[in-house]
Order: C-alpha cells, then sequence, then structure tokens
C-alpha cells in the first residue's frame, strides 16, 4: 500500500462508529473483502488490530478490537489459513459476545449485536470447513438467537440460513437442506446480497440430486443477481463445471473449471483450487487418463490436508478410493474408503457413510463372484447383506427429508445401486424370507405428511414459516413398519441396524398390521391371493394368500426381458393425437390375433406359472372363483394383468377376478365415511369445462346430449328411482352442465352418497416430474376460484393436490370433499397413480379421502367417435357408453369388482371368438379397480 492508517489520538462516537482513521481503513477492508482480495485486506487489519492493541482498554476499544478481529478472521478464512481464522475469530467472540453496561445507545446496541451475528456466521463456516460440523450448527443457532437484534437481520438471517444449509449438505442431508435453501429464499428481500448465494447453493443441492435442469435454471438466476451487485464470482463457474459434469460434457465441464481455478489462483483462494483440482481428477479417471488422475487426485488431497479442510478432504478419498477401484487397485482402494469413513463419521454425514460402506459392499460382490473368497462365498454374501440392507434403508429414508416428490424420485435415482444390490444378493442366495420382506418393504409406499414444509429439526427453518399448502409439492413422511407376522416387521433386524449405523430413523413408529382377512369390495369371503411387485435391477415378485387359503412365493424377471415387454405394450396402448388412431388402427391390442401374442409374452415375462398353478388348485379345492389382487410397480403400472395369458391361451382373467392393491401406506385420513340406506349417487357426466369447446382437448367425451340412447336410458333409470345428484327434471339435463365445479362437489359429497360417478376429462401428471398429485380433474371451476392448480384459459382444475391438501384456508380435504364408498372416474389415465412410485393421484386421494374402492383408467381412453371412426366399430354400437353402464351397475352391486370382471369376461370371450372391434380390450382391459384392502 502507497499510504495507510497512521497512529493516533482515537476519537469515538456512536452515531460514527469508531472515528477515524478506523472507520474509512476498516471500510476499505471490508470492501476488499467482498472482492475476494483477501491478502490486502489482511493487510490493513493487520496494522489497524496493531493500532487498537495500543490503546487503553475500555468496553468500546474492545467493540472495536472484535470488530477487527472478526473481519481480519474473514481474511484469513479466504487465505485459507483456516486455524489462523478460527483463533482470530474466537478472539472476537470473547469480545463481542459480553454485552457490557456501555451498550444502552440505541444506536450501539444493534450496531454489536450486526458485528457478533456476522463474527458467529463466519467461524462457523470456518468450523464446516474444519470438518466441525457440529461446533458449525450450534453456532448457527447462536445467531439465530440473536439476529433479531441485528440492524441488518433481514441479510443476517439470510445468511444464517445459507450456513445451515451448508452444514446439513456437508453432512448429505440433501432434503434438509434444499428445504431451508427453499425457506430462506421465499422469505428474503431478492435484492439482498445474500440471496445470489442461496440461489447458487440451492443449484448445488438440486446438481447433487440429479435436478440438473433446475440446477441451471438456478444458476442463471444467481448470476443475473450476482451482476446486479456488481460481477459473478468464479464459484459459479465451478457449479456450472459440476452440472456439465452430472450430464457427461466432459469437454464443458473441463472448461468451466480451467476457467474457475484461473481465477481462484488470481484470487488467491487455494480452498477453492484444490476442489478444482479435486474435480479434475474425477475428469481424468472418466476419461481413462489413470496417471493424470492420480496425480490430480494426490494434488489436491496434499492440497486439503496442508490447509486443514477436512470438509473437502472425505470427498477427495472417496474419489481416490474410486479410481483405484477403477484400476483394480483393492488394498489402496479399502484404505482410501476406511480413510474417508472415519472423516465422514467425525463431520455427521452419516449419507457418506452409507455410500462408502455400499462400495465396500459392492466390490465384495464382485470379488465373490470373481473367485476371490474360495470356501467362504457364503460367510462373505451374509456380511454384504448386513451392510447393504441397512444402506439400502437408509438412503430410502432420506427421500422423506425432499419436499417434493420430483426431488424424491431424483434422490431414488441416484440411490437405487443400494437397493439393487440387496434384491439381487436375496434371489441369487435364495433366501425367500429376505426377498419376501424386501417386495413387502418396497411396496409399503410413503405417507402423506401434508403439515410438514421444513424440516422441524431445523431450528434455522423456523426463520422462514412457510405453509405447505404453498409449496410446489406433497411433503411425505416415513414408511410404517410393516408387520409380516404378530410377531415381526418385515426387515426389523436391518432397520435396527441402519438406525445404530447412521444415526437417522428409517421407519415410522406406525405399525400396519398383516393382510388378513375378506377384500371390502366382496360382501362374504373369497379365497384372496395378494401379489406385490418392486422394480430394483430387474422385476420381483412376491404373493401371499389371505384368505381361503395357506401360502407364498416369490419370482424375478430380467430387466432387459421385462423392459422389452413393456416397450412392446406401451407401443401398443393409446395416447394423445396420433398414438390413439395407430392404437386403435395398427397396435397389437388392435387384432385378436397379435393381442393374444402380446398377451402371452406379458405373462411369460411378469407371471410365474407356480402361482397360475395354485390359483387353479384353490378355484378347484374351494369351488370358488379367487380373487387376485396386484400391486404393480412404477414400471408395470399399466399392465392389463385380466389379458395376461398364463397357460394355453387361458387369461387371468378366466381363472380369477382381478383388483388392484393400495399401498400399506395409503390409508383414509380419517374415519371411512358411510353412506345410509337408499343414499343417492352423484354423477357427474361430461362436464362442460370453461373455456373449452365440445370438439376441443377438453371438450365432450360423450357427444351431442341427447343423441346416445344408452346414456339416456342410464341417466333415467336413476332419475326415475329418485337417487341421483344432481336432481334433473329430464335425462338432458344431467349432461354438459355448467354448474358442477368445486364447491358444488363438495356439498354433494358431504351431504353422504353411496358412491360417486364421473365421466370426463383427467390430464394426469408427467411421470418423469414423479409428482402424482399434479394431475387434474376438469370439472365446471371457473378461473377464479381458490385452488393449487394453476388455470388455464378461463378454467381451475380441480387437482389432486385440492383433494389431498383441502383449501387454502386450511380446510383439510377429506372434510371437503370426503369420498363415498364406491369412486369410478372414467377417464384418460385416471389410474395413472400406479406408474408413480408416490401415488397421490386423484384415485389415490379418493381413497385416502374415505372410499373402499376405485374403478380408473390405466391409459387414454378411445370414446365412441373414436372407435367409429378409427376402429372400425359400426356407427349403431357405443362400446365407450355399455363400459360406463356397465361400471354404473358395477358399482351397485354387492361385490363389485366382480360384477365388473363378469362384464369383462363377456368382452374378452366377444373379442377373442369372433374379434369384434366393440370388445376391443383397449376400452374394457383399461379399467382397473383399486381396493383399500381386507377388513
Amino acid at each position: 500500500m502507497s499510504e495507510g492508517p497512521v497512529e493516533g489520538e482515537l476519537v469515538i462516537e456512536y452515531g460514527v462508529l469508531f472515528g477515524e482513521p478506523f472507520d474509512e481503513w476498516s471500510a476499505k477492508a471490508g470492501t476488499l473483502l467482498e472482492l475476494h482480495r483477501y491478502r490486502e485486506s489482511h493487510d490493513i487489519l493487520e496494522r489497524l488490530l496493531v493500532m487498537a492493541d495500543g490503546l487503553e482498554a475500555t468496553p468500546l476499544v474492545d467493540l472495536l478490537r472484535g470488530t477487527l478481529l472478526s473481519d481480519l478472521g474473514r481474511a484469513h478464512i479466504g487465505l485459507a489459513d483456516l486455524r489462523r481464522g478460527a483463533d482470530a475469530l474466537d478472539r472476537a467472540l470473547g469480545l463481542l459476545r459480553p454485552p457490557g453496561p456501555h451498550v444502552t445507545d440505541p444506536v450501539a446496541r444493534p450496531i454489536r449485536a450486526g458485528l457478533l451475528v456476522h463474527a458467529l456466521i463466519d467461524r462457523a463456516e470456518n468450523a464446516r470447513r474444519l470438518g466441525d460440523t457440529e461446533l458449525a450448527a450450534t453456532l448457527l443457532d447462536e445467531a439465530g438467537a440473536r439476529v433479531e437484534e441485528s440492524t441488518t437481520a433481514d441479510a443476517h438471517r439470510a445468511e444464517i440460513a445459507g450456513g445451515r444449509a451448508m452444514v446439513l449438505a456437508t453432512r448429505g442431508a440433501w432434503g434438509a437442506a434444499e428445504n431451508v435453501y427453499r425457506a430462506a429464499l421465499a422469505g428474503t428481500d431478492p435484492t439482498l446480497r445474500p440471496v445470489p448465494y442461496l440461489l447458487s447453493g440451492l443449484a448445488d443441492v438440486a446438481a447433487d440430486t440429479g435436478r440438473l435442469d433446475e440446477a441451471e435454471d438456478l444458476l442463471a438466476q444467481a448470476a443475473e443477481r450476482f451482476r446486479a451487485l456488481g460481477g459473478e464470482p468464479a464459484s459459479l463457474d465451478g457449479s456450472r463445471a459440476f452440472v456439465a459434469l452430472r450430464r457427461g460434457d466432459l469437454d464443458e465441464a473441463e472448461r468451466l473449471y480451467l476457467k474457475a481455478s484461473v481465477a481462484f489462483e488470481r484470487d488467491g483462494d487455494p480452498v477453492s483450487l484444490a476442489a478444482c483440482e479435486q474435480a479434475r481428477a474425477l475428469l481424468a479417471r472418466l476419461r481413462g487418463s489413470t496417471d493424470a488422475a492420480r496425480a490430480s487426485a494426490a494434488a489436491s488431497r496434499r492440497r486439503f490436508e496442508e490447509l486443514g479442510v477436512r470438509a473437502a478432504l472425505g470427498e477427495g478419498l472417496l474419489e481416490d478410493a474410486r479410481r483405484a477401484l477403477a484400476v483394480g487397485d483393492h488394498p489402496t482402494m479399502r484404505e482410501r474408503c476406511e480413510r474417508a469413513r472415519a472423516l465422514f463419521e467425525e463431520q455427521g454425514s452419516h449419507e457418506r457413510c452409507a455410500q462408502v460402506d455400499l462400495l465396500v459392499a459392492s466390490t465384495t460382490m464382485r470379488l465373490v463372484e470373481a473367485g476371490a473368497f474360495p470356501g467362504r462365498e457364503h460367510q462373505t454374501r451374509a456380511a454384504v447383506v448386513t451392510t447393504v440392507v441397512p444402506v439400502a434403508l437408509t438412503l430410502a429414508a432420506m427421500r422423506a427429508d425432499f419436499a417434493t416428490g420430483h426431488a424424491r424420485a431424483q434422490w431414488s435415482a441416484l440411490s437405487r445401486a443400494a437397493t439393487d444390490l440387496a434384491f439381487r444378493l436375496a434371489w441369487t442366495t435364495g433366501d425367500q424370507g429376505l426377498l419376501f420382506e424386501l417386495v413387502e418393504f418396497s411396496s409399503t409406499g410413503a405417507p402423506l405428511a401434508a403439515g410438514r414444509d421444513t424440516a422441524p429439526a431445523d431450528p434455522v427453518a423456523e426463520l422462514f414459516p412457510a405453509p405447505a399448502a404453498r409449496g410446489p409439492g406433497l411433503r411425505v413422511g416415513l414408511p410404517p413398519r410393516v408387520a409380516v407376522s404378530p410377531e415381526r416387521t418385515a426387515l426389523q433386524e436391518y432397520a435396527a441396524l441402519a438406525e445404530a449405523r447412521y444415526h437417522r430413523p428409517v421407519l415410522s413408529d406406525e405399525r400396519v398390521a398383516p393382510v388378513r382377512g375378506t377384500d371390502v369390495s366382496f360382501p362374504g369371503p373369497v379365497p384372496t391371493v395378494l401379489v406385490r411387485l418392486a422394480d430394483a435391477d430387474g422385476l420381483y415378485m412376491a404373493w401371499r394368500w389371505t384368505a381361503g387359503a395357506q401360502g407364498f412365493g416369490t419370482g424375478y424377471a430380467p430387466a432387459t426381458d421385462v423392459d422389452a415387454a413393456l416397450a412392446e405394450l406401451s407401443a401398443a396402448l393409446p395416447g394423445p393425437e396420433g398414438a390413439l388412431i395407430r392404437a386403435l388402427t395398427e397396435g397389437a391390442l388392435a387384432d385378436p390375433v397379435t393381442e393374444r401374442a402380446l398377451a402371452g409374452r406379458l405373462a411369460e415375462t411378469l407371471w410365474p406359472v407356480e402361482l397360475t398353478d395354485q390359483i387353479r388348485t384353490v378355484a378347484e379345492g374351494t369351488g370358488a372363483r379367487p380373487l387376485v389382487r396386484i400391486q404393480p410397480s412404477p414400471r408395470t403400472g399399466r399392465v392389463p394383468w385380466e389379458l395376461l395369458a398364463v397357460a394355453d391361451g387361458t387369461r387371468l382373467l378366466d381363472l380369477a377376478d382381478v383388483a388392484l392393491a393400495a399401498p400399506a401406506a395409503l390409508v383414509p385420513a380419517a374415519p371411512r365415511p358411510r353412506s345410509g340406506t337408499g343414499a343417492p349417487a352423484v354423477l357427474i357426466l361430461d362436464p362442460r369445462v370453461p373455456g373449452f369447446r365440445a370438439d376441443s382437448p377438453l371438450g365432450s367425451v360423450l357427444g351431442r346430449p341427447g343423441g346416445d340412447p344408452g346414456i339416456l336410458a342410464l341417466i333415467d333409470a336413476h332419475r326415475t328411482a329418485d337417487d341421483m345428484l344432481p336432481r334433473v327434471a329430464a335425462p338432458e339435463e344431467a349432461l354438459r352442465r355448467t354448474d358442477l365445479d368445486r364447491h358444488w362437489l363438495g356439498e354433494a359429497l358431504r351431504s353422504g352418497p353411496r358412491r360417486l360417478l364421473y365421466v370426463g376429462h383427467v390430464t394426469s401428471a408427467p411421470v418423469a416430474g414423479g409428482q402424482s398429485e399434479d394431475a387434474l380433474l376438469h370439472l365446471c371451476c371457473a378461473a377464479d376460484v381458490q385452488g393449487h392448480a394453476e388455470p388455464m384459459r378461463g378454467h381451475r382444475p380441480l387437482g389432486a393436490k385440492d383433494l389431498l391438501l383441502g383449501t387454502p384456508d386450511g380446510r383439510p380435504g377429506h372434510e371437503v370433499w370426503p369420498a363415498p364408498p364406491r369412486v369410478a372416474l372414467i377417464a384418460c389415465e385416471s389410474g395413472a397413480d400406479t406408474r408413480f412410485a408416490e401415488p397421490f393421484g386423484p384415485a389415490s386421494a379418493m381413497l385416502r379421502n374415505g372410499a373402499d374402492l376405485v374403478t380408473a383408467a390405466r391409459w387414454t381412453l378411445p370414446t365412441d367417435l373414436a372407435l367409429r371412426r378409427f376402429g372400425r366399430v359400426p356407427d349403431a354400437e357405443r362400446p365407450f357408453s355399455g363400459l360406463i353402464a356397465a361400471v354404473d351397475a358395477a358399482h351397485d352391486a354387492p361385490a363389485p369388482v366382480r360384477a365388473l370382471a363378469d362384464w369383462q369376461r363377456t368382452r374378452l370371450e366377444r373379442w377373442r371368438t369372433i374379434g369384434d372391434p366393440a370388445a376391443t380390450p383397449l376400452l374394457w382391459a383399461a379399467l382397473a379397480t383399486v381396493t383399500a384392502g381386507p377388513r
């Protein structure tokens, strides 16, 4: 420096902070800190501190020294001198914490509080980098308790949240970190300086958990904010590089990491420079450059060790272990894993501990399969099981930390390796009991936890409360403990190991009883087998007889076979626009010969012969047609199980009644209501959607009112019996109504009807998004009604999220729209819930709101117009109307599942005997009835 502060008499006025030269030069030092010019700032602060140390000790001089030491600590951190930074900040806190009798001035008091909060935040970040996340969290809690006293409380609140989120991310608590970031962004003025840092931090979490498009969008927002504040930091290029790396764009990742490295070198930021070197080691390994990867990893590791940055050292050691594994250096791999795990355990990063354990277990299994443990294969596999299953349970439990189904779906894709390995071990070792319990656990589902919008254990989240109703998705809780017998719950020993090793609950305290007894859809006993499927590397199945017989079994299909069969099915199914025409004209389900062949391939791949034999034996022994209740996996959510040609052309529908089973965690939000004798049926038939013409995508599904004799007869029968809502004077008045909105539906359902029949439009949610609650039910609602779904044209749909969460004013969904015992949703993909890991669509929402059973469609339903135009159906026939009448009659029958199955059997017989296009399974096989479970 060409000039600097000179020693002299200190003149202090509270309104001007500490007087000159301290005010001017400390402000310059602060500006240099913001510009990451840490060395220049450090030199100024050192000289100011020498001057302050020469002053007579008073409370006000202590405050001055504390301020200078706090900024000096920040400079040390920027220069990667973490130990000296910790020392300076600890000395600063010692001077700033005691309030002292002099701090009574209304200006001085909040200034001091702001300085203290700032020092606490900086010391917390220093502790995090040193690997002491417990101390970091404690310091941030203290800062949070004092923040309201600060002159810049809003900015400090956001900084505290950002610090807490970084601590959580260091611990691998990605969902909790995301919650804090989102809460802080929602509650902070977007013009404040911490906002772009929050955005870039959230982007890093999104990238770490597989949401790369979201990460790029957040980084773009952060860049815009940074530019408004004066310029982008180099760290933003590092984040962009990581996203490119995750996408597999190695050239772009390398370009960005090099650009960031140059900036970090220029700014004197060795910690970030070492992180770039670590990333470049990974790039080299992915390119197959073993020597370059080893050199970069070693350089990065040495730098982190020299700097004492233990938070990043574990990641470097883990990458070192992967590199060693790639070249077959198993001793080095194990040594690096042991060191990394010790560091992660020290930091409380239990997710990373689980990842290390998974890497070691996976490697051990590969060595077993390569014959590396002659004579000890069985014991080694058993040891791997006791490692892998707890890891799988832990990583699965972490899903509940995320606030949206989309984030949970991406996390599951990243953490799936443990589940895949657990299933593969159970199958290859022949451990049927373990396989059965794994399927039971995987099929349990997640209970809705609508009241949680932020991480409840995180005190910083309380600074930014946000109602769950305003969140982008639904929160879920931990899965319940699934009883497989009166004495034990599924995987109970492994759950105990998981909770002990990784220090977090993996199951809730709720216990789901074993499934026993008669299905609610039958008035009396019926032999029942419950079949559950689970997606892992392949498709796994477990079944057990819950009534009328005893026994259980398991099955497996390789992923390649399953994917090929399901791709053939998908190509044959209707969809929007051209896909519907193709399905009706040239798809495999449009012709009896090709349909039978597809049904055979599906059965050969998905359905075990042993189960078919059991169904035959039970039917012959009891003289009753069994009920098969199937809980499909998401991958098999559109399979028409009834059509499966299970033996010599015999279809499953020939042997049994078929229903779908709801996940065990999908329980009613309140006791199921029971309608009184003679209660009406609610019939919503082709309601007029505001803003959409009759020939538009959300237009009429039944055609011109009065033009369908079958529908008119159905309505007239109800009208004559005076057992329907709405009340109408003529059948035509029930069609294309404009008054059947969400308010009308709520009033009708709260009146206690016996059932609900809806015929209209459902817009399903994209499966890739992972949020089935985004499915929409289209009524006559105008755009200005309140709800969770976004309006479209002059219409706001009733979303499944509305049915689950209720109204924005806090009334729960099961009270606003209580479902009657039986519900039919005759609309395209109204039963698409089964394709999601978290079924929260309209069908599941009705079950949660009180229904015993829901009949819905697995895929797009062809209307009578489409069947006549493209499906070779004569003009006089109306198969779609016939389907509606069959569902209506079945839902008034004592055993609705059997009544609907009996009708489907008549359709199947016409199809396979004479190839009647009006009996196409594209229509009737789309229907599936989901039942809530046995009594």
